[in-house]
């Protein structure tokens, strides 16, 4: 048995949700980029929603893993959602340790960076609002804060689902808990 024999859709799942979420982010960073307000309410929707998307659907993964512990079907691997996010976020990771080398006072190191910085900002578009807002988009710490902000998100959520947990108890209720 592989390590990832089960949580491989999952884990391309994450991957192509941020991608989903990064045109979102990048198609509304662009229509408001003149008002500064919308700007703002489109970064925080755009953030809340990603955060929103990996949480509920870590949850569930978790959930479904404590229904196959219960039947002693699965043993808890507290690395397991740990293992996902850093397999889907593999690229995410590279950029921004790719960025930091613009740190290193050398054109071939500030050209890598550079180039880094924008496949960065095109994976993290959902973020490039907030991060333009800041003032941060030169900072190259910023994007390897992205990335382990989103493994951090996908870890909770995880855990959550699997200790039967909800910080939004109305969206995890089974179809008898409704009734």
């Amino acid at each position: 048995m592989t390590m990832f024999a089960d949580p491989k859709y999952e884990t391309a799942k994450l991957f192509l949700n941020q991608i989903v979420m990064s045109v979102f982010g990048l198609v509304t960073v662009m229509a408001t980029s003149a008002s500064v307000p919308l700007t703002v309410i489109c970064a925080v929707l755009g953030i809340g929603l990603y955060i929103f998307l990996i949480y509920n659907m870590m949850w569930e993964i978790g959930a479904k893993d404590r229904i196959k512990a219960d039947a002693g079907r699965y043993e808890y691997k507290a690395a397991k959602p740990l293992k996902m996010a850093v397999i889907a976020g593999a690229l995410n990771f590279t950029g921004g340790l790719l960025c930091l080398l613009a740190l290193i006072p050398n054109g071939v190191c500030k050209s890598i960076a550079g180039v880094s910085s924008s496949v960065c900002k095109l994976l993290w578009g959902h973020f490039l609002g907030a991060v333009k807002l800041m003032n941060m988009l030169e900072n190259p710490f910023v994007w390897l804060v992205v990335a382990v902000f989103a493994v951090l998100v996908t870890v909770l959520g995880y855990n959550a689902g699997f200790r039967g947990f909800s910080l939004i108890p109305a969206l995890h209720r089974s179809k008898k808990d409704k009734e």
